[in-house]
C-alpha cells in the first residue's frame, strides 16, 4: 500500500497533460488483500462532478472514470478536453508548482488561525479568487495535495494539509473506508443507475475499495469507489458526490 503514488507509478507513458488533471491517491496490491493480483490505483479527477457537463460519455463522465490495466499501471483511452477548464489547467498547474517549489518551507509551516489570513499563501490564493473561481479552486486544491503529500512523507501521519494551511482539524485521516468485503447495494442506487446507463451490470464490477477524496485533495471526491472487470480487464472509478 502507498500513498501518493506518481503518475509514472500509476499509468503507462503518461501524457503530459495527465498531471494537471489525475491525482494519484492511494496504491494498493491486489494479492495482499486476497483480492487478485497486480496493483491498482485511487485517483482523483479535477473536472467531474457537475452532471451538465459533456465529458466522454461511456469512459469518462461526472460520476465515474474508466482505466484498461495494462501490469500494474493504467491506460486511459478517453478524452479530456471536455472539462471546462481543459485549456487553462497547464498554465495554472506550472505557476502554482513554481511557486510551491519556492515557498515550500513557508507553506509546509502549521498556522494558528489568527495567522491564516496574514499567510503569504492565504493572501496569494484570494489574489487568484478576485480574478476567477475556478482559478483559485484549482490551485488551492493543488497546494492542499501537495502540502498533505509533503508533511505524510515527513511525518508519516495522515493530516489533511488543511490543518496547517488553514488551521483546521489536526487529526489523522483513514487512509481508507474499506478494503474488500461486500458493499450494500440498496446505498448504491446512482451507481447501479450508471451501471445501467452503460448497458453494463454489477456482477462484472469486483468491488475493490473505497477511500475519501478529500482526505487527499481539496477538491477531492467525497468518495471514490474503485471496482475491476476482469472481463475487460478494466477499473472503473465511481465518484460519489453527497
Amino acid at each position: 500500500m502507498k500513498l501518493f503514488p506518481t503518475i509514472e507509478e500509476v499509468f503507462k507513458d503518461p501524457k503530459e497533460h495527465y498531471k494537471y488533471i489525475f491525482f494519484p491517491l492511494l496504491s494498493i496490491d491486489l494479492k495482499e488483500h486476497n483480492l487478485g493480483e497486480g496493483l491498482v490505483h485511487f485517483v482523483s479527477v479535477w473536472g467531474n462532478g457537475d452532471p451538465d457537463d459533456e465529458l466522454d460519455p461511456g469512459n469518462f463522465e461526472y460520476n465515474f472514470i474508466k482505466f484498461k490495466r495494462d501490469g500494474n499501471k493504467y491506460v486511459f483511452n478517453g478524452k479530456l478536453d471536455g472539462i471546462e477548464t481543459f485549456d487553462k489547467v497547464e498554465e495554472w498547474y506550472n505557476e502554482a508548482l513554481k511557486e510551491f517549489q519556492e515557498n515550500k518551507e513557508d507553506y509546509l509551516k502549521t498556522r494558528e488561525s489568527k495567522e491564516v489570513e496574514e499567510s503569504a499563501l492565504y493572501k496569494s490564493l484570494q489574489k487568484r479568487n478576485a480574478i476567477n473561481f475556478d482559478y483559485y479552486h484549482y490551485s488551492k486544491g493543488l497546494f492542499n495535495y501537495w502540502i498533505t503529500r509533503d508533511k505524510f512523507l515527513e511525518t508519516e501521519k495522515f493530516i489533511q494539509g488543511g490543518f496547517y494551511s488553514d488551521a483546521n482539524s489536526g487529526h489523522e485521516r483513514e487512509i481508507f473506508e474499506q478494503i474488500g468485503g461486500e458493499i450494500d447495494y440498496d446505498e448504491f442506487e446512482y451507481f447501479l443507475e450508471l451501471l445501467e446507463n452503460i448497458n453494463e451490470v454489477k456482477e462484472d464490477k469486483k468491488f475493490i475499495g473505497s477511500v475519501t477524496g478529500y482526505n487527499y485533495i481539496g477538491f477531492g471526491e467525497d468518495r471514490i469507489h474503485l471496482f475491476i472487470d476482469d472481463k475487460k480487464n478494466e477499473v472503473l472509478v465511481y465518484a460519489d458526490w453527497s
